[in-house]
């Protein structure tokens, strides 16, 4: 090939790279903060989960996506300094699992928009105006976890028409906690159930629930509405499996781990939908113009294995009802 050849070739290349090079140049790094109120061992799948859908959307970690993960592990106090050591970042965007993890976040910054990932309460609590009109820097989905109470009571009911005894496993703290206590007492006067609510702090004060409950003095248990028993699952679902307790729970996780059932929101959807509006605020939309989205369906999971080694027979009409039977 002679030397003008060369040049012309040359400059062809240069000119075809150009772009790419410009390309490669002006792609950004987003920077994505979430901070989970919980312990990574028992929420990792929540997290993989918006991760997945992240990846979906062509935000790819150590390309164009940097993402900044803390846990609360349990320690309430800590969410404050975790909201701020993930401020000092930077983010784009912050995503915030559940209601209180995104107050954390709320009360250092009004101009980071922040995405919250499942809870109830973000009216009440102050994130928003409304969940149609969010108006401020908050805006995300919520699990309406705290309006199921009467329909978990209902399925335990059914389940074991015989109860009229049961005991309500609480912290006391959770944003839920003021309407899922009082729709709780309302469904229970519906259904002839006698409530008694067993507060705990952590699962070491889980021995209460076998002195409520020793001597059959309990029938049955509804676990209320809250973030840090997803994180306690496996204590939770021991202690009732020793006090032979047939109990209702609010995350699928419970019935799959070995509880009798479940009524809720899918927890990886609830991700999965929070990455949607990431998406959305990354590429210019505004928090307090995208509507808070409450989920359309809720799952019913029961555990066979469950009910069998309690002598609990499940009627027919659970199991229609239900989305996922575990044998």
């Amino acid at each position: 090939m002679n030397s003008r050849r060369k040049l012309l070739v040359a400059l062809g290349v240069g000119a075809l790279a150009a772009p790419f090079a410009s390309f490669a140049q002006a792609q950004r790094e987003y920077r994505v903060a979430v901070l989970v109120w919980g312990a990574e061992r028992a929420m990792g799948t929540r997290l993989a989960a918006l991760r997945a859908a992240l990846k979906q959307l062509g935000y790819i970690e150590g390309q164009n996506l940097r993402l900044s993960v803390r846990w609360h592990e349990g320690a309430v106090e800590r969410l404050p300094d975790l909201a701020a050591e993930l401020l000092r970042e930077q983010p784009d965007v912050f995503v915030a699992a559940p209601v209180l993890a995104t107050v954390a976040v709320h009360k250092l910054t009004r101009t980071v928009p922040i995405v919250m990932s499942g809870g109830s309460g973000a009216v009440a609590m102050g994130l928003a105006q409304s969940l149609a009109h969010p108006g401020g820097n908050v805006t995300g989905v919520t699990n309406q976890g705290d309006d199921l109470t009467p329909k978990q009571l209902e399925l335990l009911k059914t389940m074991v028409p015989r109860i009229s005894r049961v005991a309500v496993l609480s912290t006391g703290v959770s944003a839920a906690y003021e309407k899922t206590w009082h729709d709780a007492q309302q469904s229970a006067q519906a259904l002839k159930l006698q409530l008694t609510e067993v507060r705990i702090g952590a699962p070491g004060d889980l021995a209460r629930l076998t002195s409520v409950c020793g001597k059959n003095a309990c029938e049955a248990l509804l676990v209320m509405l809250d973030p840090r028993f997803v994180s306690w699952r496996t204590e939770i679902i021991e202690r009732a499996t020793q006090l032979r307790l047939p109990a209702v729970y609010f995350s699928a996780e419970f019935a799959r781990e070995g509880g009798l059932i479940s009524y809720g929101a899918n927890a990886t959807e609830l991700w999965h939908r929070a990455v949607f509006y990431v998406d959305k605020i990354l590429k210019g939309a505004k928090p307090a113009d995208l509507p808070i989205e409450q989920p359309t369906k809720f799952e019913l999971v029961v555990n066979l294995k469950t009910a069998k080694a309690l002598g609990i027979k499940v009627p027919q009409v659970i199991l229609v009802q239900a989305n996922e039977v575990i044998e």
